[in-house]
């Protein structure tokens, strides 16, 4: 029980020192933004790493990178509120997967990068427009988004049970 006490305490120091607010107290704000955001992003994407790792599930794509970038440097900016970075996924990988199904049906066949065509390109111009639209319309700017659709738009994921994976990574990271 008192080893318990003196880890709790241990933990508490710890944090207190080097959280964002302890640094603040004992280094200019640049350094200490970039060291807190430097250390919660390796953290962040190396969690979902090791689970991707764990399962074989495809748990990374690359709309994470600055997604967790102002996340973790501008987290009380617009595109930085939490309800921005799920919204703004969310929306994008919908624009996406039913634009891409859209484009899929008009063309008669799947699109993807391998075929090439004006239903691929089609389908990333209006996957990225739609999901704009409703991110500027619904109030929830997240710009790390509009990589989302183009990557479902291109034909990168075509199951429903990717979507979901991709959705529940984001409110994973947030």
């Amino acid at each position: 029980m008192k080893l318990f006490k003196i880890l709790k305490l241990r933990l508490l120091t710890w944090r207190a020192k080097y959280s964002l607010p302890g640094l603040l107290s004992r280094y200019e704000e640049s350094k200490a933004v970039s060291i807190t955001a430097a250390i919660n992003a390796a953290f962040a994407i190396s969690t979902i790493s090791i689970i991707a790792w764990l399962t074989d599930l495809p748990l990374l794509f690359p709309a994470l990178g600055p997604s967790t970038f102002i996340l973790f440097t501008a987290p009380l900016s617009p595109a930085g509120a939490p309800r921005s970075l799920i919204l703004g996924h969310w929306i994008c990988l919908a624009s996406g997967f039913g634009i891409w199904h859209l484009m899929s049906l008009l063309n008669g066949e799947p699109v993807s990068l391998a075929a090439g065509g004006w239903s691929l390109y089609c389908s990333a111009a209006l996957a990225l427009a739609l999901g704009s639209l409703l991110m500027v319309r619904l109030r929830c700017p997240h710009p790390p988004a509009c990589a989302s659709a183009l990557v479902v738009a291109l034909g990168a994921v075509t199951h429903w049970s990717d979507l979901a994976i991709m959705a529940g990574v984001v409110l994973w990271l947030t």
